[in-house]
């Protein structure tokens, strides 16, 4: 079979397991579970690998699928995120969380249905597949340290190409999506905490107002970007959460404050990161006040390789769906770090859709998807993994790729 008749016979296999693959998306919609305390889904995941006869590893939560053909070829990872966040969800849908203050709200439920469906393609397709596929369900990517197990357990090391796939709503639904090169930015968290002085409210000035000190902090970090980093850089500063106090006439003496850096230049990064630690240390100093400012490791920015994605791209037009190179975004995703190791790149399926009012960014508690785009997301990991799981596969693209553009 060739790669059109491929691509036909997939999405015609998915479309009979549409309506599995939603069951499987709501269940996990209903039921979300936060970084590393996944014990169910991780469950219901090694559950529907193994009913395939596909063998399962465990790593604390995040599970790890292995199909093999039996026949020589690559070593293709496909790899889904499986966390929620701590959101209360508010769509008023009818499989709506049932666990308070916990939502998937960035559509992780759906990116696992369709690497399950995904998977179930494969075993039934396992004649058109050469090598093995590994299957990567992660946790933790929100915070950047899910890949860093995988890899630390040494799941990367006989993998020969890595692909990444994830829904978005700011992408027409049935659409793919990606870039060739930098698709996103490094990400670092920070944390400032500030050091005062307590006191009763009809006395403030014999306090230290931590508070009081945070707004001026905050101030100065929104406008601190602004003078310090090249506006053609792409960089973001947010603080996203401030915590001090107990009660309405008592001044606390600590406040906490949290946010994110990210940027597509690490040394940019990197001399954001003095500037924010010595301004606010000065700035607390000023008013006799102490400060600690801690940063995160930087999640690498996400960098496609172009070529890989070329081909990736020219796959995915078998499956007569719009496929668009598109601008960088300003998301992170820890999926950065395996492309640092392996070949490889990430891929968008768009899920909006204006009639159904799946218009609501991920992290919204508002944020719903078209689950019609879940039978394309499944049979584009498939056919990603059959093509590039053959090495004549991969020689004849990169051939026609050089005829096409006049290379030699």
């Amino acid at each position: 079979m060739n790669i059109e008749e491929i691509a036909e016979k997939l999405l015609k296999d998915s479309e009979s397991i549409e309506n599995d693959v939603i069951t499987i998306r709501r269940i996990l919609h209903e039921n979300p579970e936060l970084p590393f305390q996944e014990t169910n889904t991780s469950r219901l995941i090694e559950e529907k690998l193994r009913s395939l006869g596909i063998q399962t590893r465990r790593l604390s939560t995040t599970v790890i699928g292995l199909i093999d053909s039996g026949k020589p070829g690559k070593t293709v990872a496909l790899r889904v995120q499986i966390s929620a966040l701590p959101i209360t969800e508010k769509t008023n849908l009818q499989f709506s969380s049932k666990s308070p203050g916990i939502m998937h709200a960035c559509g992780h439920d759906a990116n696992v249905a369709m690497l399950l469906g995904a998977a179930q393609l494969l075993v039934k397709n396992k004649d058109l597949l050469s090598g093995k596929v590994k299957l990567i369900f992660q946790a933790g990517e929100e915070e950047d340290l899910g890949a860093k197990e995988v890899i630390s357990n040494h799941e990367l090391d006989d993998v020969d190409y890595v692909f990444g796939l994830h829904v978005s709503p700011f992408i027409p639904s049935g659409f793919f999506a990606t870039r060739k090169g930098a698709l996103m930015p490094s990400s670092s968290n920070f944390k400032i905490r500030v050091k005062g002085l307590g006191g009763h409210v009809s006395s403030p000035h014999t306090t230290l107002d931590p508070i009081f000190i945070s707004a001026q902090i905050v101030n100065l970090l929104h406008g601190l970007t602004s003078r310090i980093v090249n506006p053609l850089d792409g960089f973001t500063l947010s603080i996203t959460s401030i915590h001090s106090g107990t009660k309405s006439n008592i001044i606390p003496d600590e406040a906490v404050m949290e946010g994110t850096i990210r940027g597509f230049d690490v040394f940019t990064i990197e001399k954001v990161k003095s500037k924010i630690k010595s301004l606010v240390d000065s700035l607390c100093k000023s008013f006799n006040a102490d400060c600690e400012v801690v940063f995160s490791d930087n999640c690498p920015p996400l960098i496609n390789y172009p070529e890989i994605t070329s081909m990736a791209m020219d796959i995915l037009n078998n499956l007569r769906r719009p496929i668009v190179e598109i601008e960088p975004v300003m998301l992170a995703d820890d999926f950065s770090r395996y492309l640092q190791l392996k070949p490889g790149c990430y891929i968008f399926i768009g899920t909006r859709n204006l009639e159904k009012g799946c218009i609501y960014p991920t992290h919204s508690p508002m944020f719903k998807l078209d689950e019609n785009i879940l039978k394309y997301g499944s049979a584009a990991l498939a056919l990603l993994a059959i093509s590039f799981s053959k090495e004549e596969n991969i020689a004849k693209m990169v051939e026609e790729r050089n005829k096409y553009y006049g290379k030699n």
